[in-house]
Protein backbone atom coordinates (compact mmCIF):
# COMPACT_ATOMS: atom_id res chain seq x y z
CA UNK A 1 0.00 0.00 0.00
CA UNK A 2 2.99 2.34 1.02
CA UNK A 3 4.56 1.64 -2.09
CA UNK A 4 1.20 2.34 -4.46
CA UNK A 5 1.43 5.88 -2.62
CA UNK A 6 4.85 6.94 -3.77
CA UNK A 7 4.22 5.57 -7.40
CA UNK A 8 1.05 8.48 -7.06
CA UNK A 9 2.89 11.18 -5.54
CA UNK A 10 5.84 10.74 -8.14
CA UNK A 11 3.45 10.39 -11.31
CA UNK A 12 1.71 13.78 -9.92
CA UNK A 13 4.95 15.68 -9.55
CA UNK A 14 6.03 14.41 -12.90
CA UNK A 15 2.67 15.67 -14.28
CA UNK A 16 2.76 19.04 -12.83
CA UNK A 17 6.76 19.52 -14.04
CA UNK A 18 5.88 18.89 -17.46
CA UNK A 19 2.64 21.27 -16.88
CA UNK A 20 4.91 23.99 -15.61
CA UNK A 21 7.50 23.90 -18.50
CA UNK A 22 4.51 24.51 -21.21
CA UNK A 23 5.71 27.15 -23.51
CA UNK A 24 2.54 29.91 -23.96
CA UNK A 25 3.11 32.62 -26.48
CA UNK A 26 3.11 35.82 -26.09
CA UNK A 27 3.73 37.44 -29.74
CA UNK A 28 5.19 36.17 -33.17
CA UNK A 29 5.59 39.38 -35.22
CA UNK A 30 7.90 40.15 -38.34
CA UNK A 31 9.19 43.90 -37.89
CA UNK A 32 10.98 45.92 -41.03
CA UNK A 33 13.24 49.08 -39.92
CA UNK A 34 14.39 51.85 -41.96
CA UNK A 35 17.74 53.41 -41.57
CA UNK A 36 18.64 54.52 -38.44
CA UNK A 37 15.05 53.10 -36.99
CA UNK A 38 14.02 51.77 -33.70
CA UNK A 39 11.56 50.09 -32.79
CA UNK A 40 10.54 49.40 -28.97
CA UNK A 41 7.82 47.06 -27.27
CA UNK A 42 6.75 46.50 -24.16
CA UNK A 43 5.41 42.90 -22.14
CA UNK A 44 4.80 42.30 -18.48
CA UNK A 45 6.03 38.75 -17.52
CA UNK A 46 5.06 37.12 -13.60
CA UNK A 47 7.63 36.44 -11.01
CA UNK A 48 9.12 33.22 -11.85
CA UNK A 49 8.25 33.28 -15.47
CA UNK A 50 10.87 32.28 -18.14
CA UNK A 51 11.22 34.12 -20.91
CA UNK A 52 12.32 32.59 -23.97
CA UNK A 53 13.53 35.03 -26.99
CA UNK A 54 14.22 33.69 -31.10
CA UNK A 55 15.07 36.25 -33.98
CA UNK A 56 15.95 35.53 -37.28
CA UNK A 57 16.52 37.55 -40.27
CA UNK A 58 14.19 38.18 -42.97
CA UNK A 59 15.59 40.64 -45.07
CA UNK A 60 19.26 41.95 -45.03
CA UNK A 61 22.57 40.49 -42.86
CA UNK A 62 21.87 41.50 -39.42
CA UNK A 63 20.02 44.22 -37.07
CA UNK A 64 22.45 46.60 -35.62
CA UNK A 65 21.66 46.12 -31.91
CA UNK A 66 18.95 44.08 -30.08
CA UNK A 67 18.51 45.02 -26.35
CA UNK A 68 16.14 43.53 -23.63
CA UNK A 69 15.73 45.78 -20.49
CA UNK A 70 14.12 44.97 -17.30
CA UNK A 71 12.30 47.92 -16.33
CA UNK A 72 13.47 50.69 -15.18
CA UNK A 73 16.83 50.65 -16.41
CA UNK A 74 18.06 46.77 -15.82
CA UNK A 75 19.74 45.78 -18.81
CA UNK A 76 19.65 41.72 -19.18
CA UNK A 77 20.40 41.18 -22.93
CA UNK A 78 22.52 42.46 -25.80
CA UNK A 79 23.48 41.30 -28.93
CA UNK A 80 25.23 43.28 -31.50
CA UNK A 81 24.80 42.56 -35.46
CA UNK A 82 22.32 39.72 -34.54
CA UNK A 83 21.19 37.77 -37.75
CA UNK A 84 19.79 34.93 -35.32
CA UNK A 85 18.83 34.18 -31.99
CA UNK A 86 18.10 30.91 -30.74
CA UNK A 87 16.28 30.11 -27.47
CA UNK A 88 17.31 32.37 -25.16
CA UNK A 89 16.02 32.08 -22.06
CA UNK A 90 16.08 34.79 -19.18
CA UNK A 91 14.34 33.99 -15.99
CA UNK A 92 11.81 36.66 -14.67
CA UNK A 93 12.80 37.74 -10.50
CA UNK A 94 9.72 39.94 -9.89
CA UNK A 95 6.56 40.55 -11.24
CA UNK A 96 7.28 43.22 -14.11
CA UNK A 97 7.67 44.93 -17.54
CA UNK A 98 10.35 44.07 -19.90
CA UNK A 99 10.97 46.35 -22.35
CA UNK A 100 12.68 44.56 -26.18
CA UNK A 101 14.60 47.18 -28.34
CA UNK A 102 15.63 46.93 -32.05
CA UNK A 103 17.63 49.36 -33.86
CA UNK A 104 18.90 49.60 -37.51
CA UNK A 105 21.66 51.70 -38.78
CA UNK A 106 21.78 50.31 -42.10
CA UNK A 107 20.78 51.98 -45.67
CA UNK A 108 18.68 49.73 -46.42
CA UNK A 109 15.64 48.14 -44.93
CA UNK A 110 16.10 45.52 -42.74
CA UNK A 111 12.92 43.03 -42.16
CA UNK A 112 13.35 40.24 -38.95
CA UNK A 113 10.95 37.77 -37.02
CA UNK A 114 10.78 37.52 -33.67
CA UNK A 115 9.31 35.37 -31.62
CA UNK A 116 8.40 35.93 -27.53
CA UNK A 117 7.49 33.00 -25.48
CA UNK A 118 6.51 32.64 -21.74
CA UNK A 119 7.23 29.67 -19.60
CA UNK A 120 5.08 29.71 -16.19
CA UNK A 121 6.39 28.88 -13.06
CA UNK A 122 3.23 27.22 -11.98
CA UNK A 123 -0.42 27.10 -12.89
CA UNK A 124 -1.80 29.86 -11.26
CA UNK A 125 0.52 32.50 -13.57
CA UNK A 126 -0.29 30.13 -16.63
CA UNK A 127 -3.24 32.86 -17.71
CA UNK A 128 -0.84 35.90 -16.67
CA UNK A 129 -2.17 38.89 -18.55
CA UNK A 130 1.11 40.16 -20.24
CA UNK A 131 -0.63 43.66 -21.19
CA UNK A 132 0.65 46.92 -19.49
CA UNK A 133 -0.75 50.59 -18.99
CA UNK A 134 0.26 53.81 -18.10
CA UNK A 135 0.13 54.20 -14.29
CA UNK A 136 0.41 58.06 -13.24
CA UNK A 137 2.53 58.59 -9.66
CA UNK A 138 2.07 61.45 -8.01
CA UNK A 139 5.54 62.93 -5.68
CA UNK A 140 4.67 64.95 -2.89
CA UNK A 141 7.69 67.62 -2.48
CA UNK A 142 8.04 69.99 0.21
CA UNK A 143 10.42 72.58 -0.23
CA UNK A 144 11.44 75.31 2.47
CA UNK A 145 11.65 79.10 1.78
CA UNK A 146 11.14 82.46 3.69
CA UNK A 147 8.64 85.04 3.51
CA UNK A 148 9.42 88.34 5.25
CA UNK A 149 5.82 89.41 7.03
CA UNK A 150 5.23 93.11 7.64
CA UNK A 151 5.05 93.41 11.71
CA UNK A 152 5.06 97.45 11.47
CA UNK A 153 6.28 100.72 10.35
CA UNK A 154 9.09 102.76 11.30
CA UNK A 155 9.17 106.76 11.16
CA UNK A 156 12.40 108.06 9.63
CA UNK A 157 13.22 111.44 9.48
CA UNK A 158 15.53 112.96 6.81
CA UNK A 159 16.46 116.22 5.00
CA UNK A 160 15.10 116.87 1.02
CA UNK A 161 16.86 119.01 -1.10
CA UNK A 162 14.19 120.83 -3.62
CA UNK A 163 14.91 123.53 -6.22
CA UNK A 164 13.04 126.14 -6.12
CA UNK A 165 12.56 129.34 -8.38
CA UNK A 166 13.66 132.22 -6.70
CA UNK A 167 13.53 134.97 -9.13
CA UNK A 168 12.65 135.34 -13.03
CA UNK A 169 13.71 138.36 -15.20
CA UNK A 170 13.95 139.78 -18.45
CA UNK A 171 17.01 141.37 -20.30
CA UNK A 172 17.42 143.71 -23.18
CA UNK A 173 20.38 143.14 -25.40
CA UNK A 174 20.95 145.56 -28.49
CA UNK A 175 22.33 142.68 -30.61
CA UNK A 176 23.12 144.59 -33.63
CA UNK A 177 23.38 148.07 -34.17
CA UNK A 178 24.80 148.78 -37.57
CA UNK A 179 24.73 151.38 -40.51
CA UNK A 180 25.10 150.12 -43.90
CA UNK A 181 25.73 151.96 -47.06
CA UNK A 182 23.49 150.50 -50.13
CA UNK A 183 24.29 151.87 -53.73
CA UNK A 184 22.30 153.21 -56.05
CA UNK A 185 21.03 150.80 -59.14
CA UNK A 186 23.34 152.83 -61.75
CA UNK A 187 26.11 152.84 -59.30
CA UNK A 188 29.48 150.89 -60.07
CA UNK A 189 28.71 148.96 -56.88
CA UNK A 190 25.65 146.55 -56.68
CA UNK A 191 22.77 147.88 -55.40
CA UNK A 192 22.18 144.63 -52.91
CA UNK A 193 23.80 143.70 -50.07
CA UNK A 194 23.63 141.89 -46.75
CA UNK A 195 24.40 142.12 -42.97
CA UNK A 196 25.39 138.84 -40.92
CA UNK A 197 23.42 137.64 -37.70
CA UNK A 198 24.37 135.17 -34.81
CA UNK A 199 21.62 135.05 -32.39
CA UNK A 200 23.31 135.07 -28.61
CA UNK A 201 23.97 131.59 -27.27
CA UNK A 202 22.39 131.10 -24.30
CA UNK A 203 23.99 129.38 -21.19
CA UNK A 204 22.49 127.25 -18.36
CA UNK A 205 23.67 125.72 -14.84
CA UNK A 206 21.88 123.45 -11.88
CA UNK A 207 20.95 127.47 -10.73
CA UNK A 208 20.44 129.35 -13.50
CA UNK A 209 18.58 128.81 -16.80
CA UNK A 210 18.57 131.31 -19.97
CA UNK A 211 16.32 131.43 -22.71
CA UNK A 212 15.67 133.73 -25.30
CA UNK A 213 11.94 134.72 -25.25
CA UNK A 214 11.34 137.39 -28.64
CA UNK A 215 13.44 139.52 -30.67
CA UNK A 216 12.37 142.71 -32.67
CA UNK A 217 14.57 144.68 -35.46
CA UNK A 218 14.35 148.53 -36.80
CA UNK A 219 15.16 149.06 -40.33
CA UNK A 220 15.28 152.81 -41.26
CA UNK A 221 16.93 155.41 -43.80
CA UNK A 222 19.21 158.08 -43.01
CA UNK A 223 18.63 161.04 -41.07
CA UNK A 224 15.53 160.45 -40.70
CA UNK A 225 15.05 157.03 -39.02
CA UNK A 226 18.25 158.19 -36.57
CA UNK A 227 15.33 161.12 -35.58
CA UNK A 228 12.92 159.42 -35.09
CA UNK A 229 14.59 156.68 -33.37
CA UNK A 230 15.29 158.78 -30.71
CA UNK A 231 12.02 160.74 -30.75
CA UNK A 232 10.27 156.88 -29.42
CA UNK A 233 13.43 156.98 -26.93
CA UNK A 234 12.39 159.85 -25.48
CA UNK A 235 8.65 159.18 -25.77
CA UNK A 236 9.68 155.95 -24.37
CA UNK A 237 11.07 157.14 -20.77
CA UNK A 238 8.68 160.07 -21.10
CA UNK A 239 5.89 158.20 -20.85
CA UNK A 240 6.60 155.02 -18.32
CA UNK A 241 8.78 157.21 -16.00
CA UNK A 242 10.97 155.04 -13.70
CA UNK A 243 8.75 151.91 -14.70
CA UNK A 244 10.63 152.31 -17.77
CA UNK A 245 14.43 151.77 -15.69
CA UNK A 246 12.75 148.56 -14.05
CA UNK A 247 11.31 146.34 -17.23
CA UNK A 248 13.15 148.34 -20.49
CA UNK A 249 14.80 150.76 -21.20
CA UNK A 250 14.42 150.82 -25.25
CA UNK A 251 11.44 150.51 -26.80
CA UNK A 252 11.97 147.80 -29.38
CA UNK A 253 12.31 146.09 -26.41
CA UNK A 254 8.94 146.97 -25.02
CA UNK A 255 7.62 146.41 -28.54
CA UNK A 256 8.88 142.98 -28.21
CA UNK A 257 7.13 141.35 -25.40
CA UNK A 258 3.78 143.27 -26.23
CA UNK A 259 4.35 146.28 -23.64
CA UNK A 260 3.14 148.96 -26.70
CA UNK A 261 2.44 148.08 -29.83
CA UNK A 262 3.34 150.85 -32.26
CA UNK A 263 6.48 153.74 -32.67
CA UNK A 264 6.87 156.86 -34.25
CA UNK A 265 7.95 156.80 -37.81
CA UNK A 266 9.32 159.56 -40.31
CA UNK A 267 6.72 161.19 -42.97
CA UNK A 268 10.00 161.64 -45.07
CA UNK A 269 13.05 160.33 -46.82
CA UNK A 270 14.16 157.37 -48.82
CA UNK A 271 12.40 153.60 -48.53
CA UNK A 272 14.68 150.47 -48.36
CA UNK A 273 13.79 146.86 -48.97
CA UNK A 274 14.44 144.33 -47.11
CA UNK A 275 14.81 140.55 -46.63
CA UNK A 276 15.34 138.14 -43.62
CA UNK A 277 17.16 135.11 -45.14
CA UNK A 278 17.44 131.63 -43.72
CA UNK A 279 21.15 130.53 -44.72
CA UNK A 280 24.46 131.95 -46.72
CA UNK A 281 23.05 129.66 -50.13
CA UNK A 282 20.25 131.93 -50.63
CA UNK A 283 22.12 134.93 -49.73
CA UNK A 284 24.01 134.12 -52.79
CA UNK A 285 20.95 133.72 -54.53
CA UNK A 286 19.68 136.99 -53.52
CA UNK A 287 22.98 138.96 -54.67
CA UNK A 288 22.65 137.20 -58.33
CA UNK A 289 18.87 138.38 -58.71
CA UNK A 290 17.69 134.97 -58.37
CA UNK A 291 15.44 132.91 -56.54
CA UNK A 292 15.94 132.54 -52.59
CA UNK A 293 14.39 131.79 -49.90
CA UNK A 294 13.31 134.63 -46.59
CA UNK A 295 11.09 134.08 -43.80
CA UNK A 296 10.54 138.05 -43.50
CA UNK A 297 10.46 140.99 -46.05
CA UNK A 298 9.25 144.71 -46.12
CA UNK A 299 9.55 147.94 -47.56
CA UNK A 300 9.58 151.49 -46.48
CA UNK A 301 11.17 154.20 -45.20
CA UNK A 302 11.20 152.79 -42.01
CA UNK A 303 10.27 149.11 -40.72
CA UNK A 304 9.90 147.27 -37.36
CA UNK A 305 8.60 144.08 -35.88
CA UNK A 306 9.12 141.26 -34.21
CA UNK A 307 10.24 137.24 -34.15
CA UNK A 308 9.32 134.79 -31.12
CA UNK A 309 10.01 131.74 -33.43
CA UNK A 310 14.03 131.76 -34.76
CA UNK A 311 15.53 131.89 -31.46
CA UNK A 312 18.81 130.21 -32.08
CA UNK A 313 21.76 130.22 -34.92
CA UNK A 314 22.60 132.66 -37.80
CA UNK A 315 20.76 134.42 -40.55
CA UNK A 316 21.19 137.03 -42.75
CA UNK A 317 19.57 140.43 -43.60
CA UNK A 318 19.19 141.18 -47.61
CA UNK A 319 19.26 145.25 -48.32
CA UNK A 320 18.20 146.44 -51.76
CA UNK A 321 18.27 150.43 -53.17
CA UNK A 322 16.03 150.65 -56.18
CA UNK A 323 17.14 154.70 -56.52
CA UNK A 324 18.52 154.95 -59.89
CA UNK A 325 20.81 157.32 -58.75
CA UNK A 326 21.27 158.18 -55.09
CA UNK A 327 22.63 155.44 -52.46
CA UNK A 328 21.29 155.30 -48.92
CA UNK A 329 22.76 154.87 -45.52
CA UNK A 330 20.54 152.04 -43.27
CA UNK A 331 20.43 151.74 -39.79
CA UNK A 332 19.99 148.36 -38.47
CA UNK A 333 19.36 147.44 -34.99
CA UNK A 334 18.39 144.00 -33.44
CA UNK A 335 16.71 143.94 -30.24
CA UNK A 336 16.53 140.52 -28.22
CA UNK A 337 14.96 140.39 -25.05
CA UNK A 338 16.21 136.67 -22.28
CA UNK A 339 14.50 135.54 -19.71
CA UNK A 340 16.61 134.70 -17.41
CA UNK A 341 15.50 132.00 -14.39
CA UNK A 342 17.36 132.27 -11.18
CA UNK A 343 16.76 128.94 -8.65
CA UNK A 344 18.11 128.08 -4.85
CA UNK A 345 18.69 125.03 -2.98
CA UNK A 346 16.21 124.88 -0.69
CA UNK A 347 16.60 121.89 2.23
CA UNK A 348 13.44 120.47 3.78
CA UNK A 349 12.71 118.21 6.86
CA UNK A 350 10.91 115.43 5.96
CA UNK A 351 9.49 112.03 7.46
CA UNK A 352 8.62 108.84 6.08
CA UNK A 353 7.10 105.34 7.28
CA UNK A 354 9.48 102.39 6.62
CA UNK A 355 7.59 99.26 7.10
CA UNK A 356 9.55 96.70 9.43
CA UNK A 357 9.80 92.99 8.32
CA UNK A 358 10.63 89.84 9.74
CA UNK A 359 11.64 86.23 8.44
CA UNK A 360 9.43 83.45 8.49
CA UNK A 361 10.47 79.89 7.81
CA UNK A 362 8.25 78.27 5.69
CA UNK A 363 7.66 75.05 3.80
CA UNK A 364 5.89 74.80 0.05
CA UNK A 365 4.02 71.77 -0.99
CA UNK A 366 4.07 70.87 -4.66
CA UNK A 367 2.73 68.07 -6.38
CA UNK A 368 4.93 66.71 -9.89
CA UNK A 369 3.18 63.90 -11.73
CA UNK A 370 4.78 61.63 -14.59
CA UNK A 371 3.74 58.59 -15.91
CA UNK A 372 4.91 55.00 -16.17
CA UNK A 373 3.91 51.90 -17.69
CA UNK A 374 2.82 49.02 -15.20
CA UNK A 375 1.68 45.61 -16.06
CA UNK A 376 -1.96 45.43 -16.35
CA UNK A 377 -2.44 42.88 -13.65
Amino acid sequence: MRRIKILVALGFFSCYGLFAQDRIPVTETTLSLAFDQTTEVYYSFAAGDEIVFNMEMIQGKHIRTVEIFELPNNLVFSAFKADVIREKQIKVRKKGLYLFRFYSSSLTNRVCRYKIDRVPSSSETRNFNTDWKWETIRDTVYTPYQQDSLVGYKTVKYQEIERELSATKSEEIMLFEKTQTVHSYYNDNVSRTYLKVDMPVTYNTPLREESIKVWSYWIGVGQESREAYQKNLVSFSNALGEVANVYYQNPLAAYAVGTISDLLLPHTGEDVEYYFIPDYENVTQFLNRQQFLQFDMGKGRVVYGRNDRLKEGTFYIGLVNDNDWRGIEVDVKIMVVKEVKTYEDVVYDRERQEPQYVKLNKTRMSVNEHQIRVPVE
